[in-house]
């Protein structure tokens, strides 16, 4: 009889093992192994499809300065290039000093002509007292603009269907109060969203160049900007003046009372001390 028990024991010790051993089986086979990682060198993650897919926004800008001995083959010169490039000036300025006269043009440029446009524009120019060029990455905030603008889009619409059914006028009132609201957002985000396109689609370069006289200042022409000078601040000192005559007129009227304060305490002192 105890041989019989221990048969039956060992039978399902056996049994119990060999199903463990299928679901370790079974586990193994549901639950495949993770793929190898790739190495990425020097620690840089490689990028993935879906952002090589991205189109990049960038913003180009620059400034250029320079000294020219004919301003106007200069000013010839860009215009020209502007017009080769489909850009545009956006902005032309000229100030004169008495040995200086400077050229200040801001010109939108497409994106794709920009560097175009600085060689055929600067053709001939050795040296610059100034060349910076920036471009800025704004692809993050160009898709984040987008998509704030789609989710208010969708809300609008939300609002319009319940107006739609709204019966009451209390319904009505505040679901018009939120369409409202949400209309002014919409907007801000999508002139923010224009200003963004406009920026990334023409890049902006101001160019600055100078030609300087071939004498010096004269005694006079100098006295001439020492007497200008002093006059804008004479009638800077006057103007200044007549703004605060209230307070002119103030000072005198204390003072006069703070006089007639003490020489009534100086009266009445003076019986005593004698």
């Amino acid at each position: 009889m105890k041989n019989l028990i221990l048969f039956f024991v060992l039978l399902l010790a056996g049994c119990s093992q060999q199903n463990e051993n299928a679901q370790d089986i079974a586990f193994q086979v549901e639950m495949p192994a993770s793929p190898p990682k790739v190495p990425s060198e020097n620690g840089v993650k490689p990028a993935s499809a879906n952002d090589a897919a991205i189109p990049r926004k960038l913003i180009r800008e620059g400034e250029l300065a320079f000294e020219t001995t004919n301003p106007e083959n200069t000013r010839k010169q860009i215009t020209t290039a502007a017009a080769a490039n489909e850009a545009y000036i956006a902005t032309d300025q000229q100030t004169k000093s008495y040995d200086r006269i400077n050229y200040v043009m801001l010109v939108r440029i497409p994106a794709a002509r920009f560097d175009s446009f600085i060689n055929a524009a600067t053709k001939g120019i050795s040296h610059f007292d100034k060349k910076e060029i920036r471009v800025r990455d704004v692809t993050a905030e160009y898709i984040d603009s987008e998509a704030r603008l789609k989710t208010k889009k969708d809300i609008e619409n939300r609002y319009k269907q319940l107006l739609a059914k709204a019966s009451s006028v209390a319904d009505i009132l505040a679901i018009e109060k939120e369409l409202g609201a949400i209309r002014t957002e919409i907007e801000a985000t999508e002139g923010q969203l224009k200003l963004l396109k406009d920026q990334v689609q023409y890049a902006t370069l101001q160019i600055e160049f100078y030609t300087v006289s071939g004498g010096s200042s004269s005694f006079m022409q100098e006295l001439g900007i020492s007497f200008s000078e002093g006059w804008d601040n004479l009638r800077a000192f006057s103007l200044t003046m007549i703004s605060i005559w209230p307070f002119l007129l103030i000072v005198p009227f204390l003072w006069f009372i703070f006089s007639r304060v003490r020489n009534r305490k100086v009266k009445q002192r003076s019986p005593e001390e004698v």
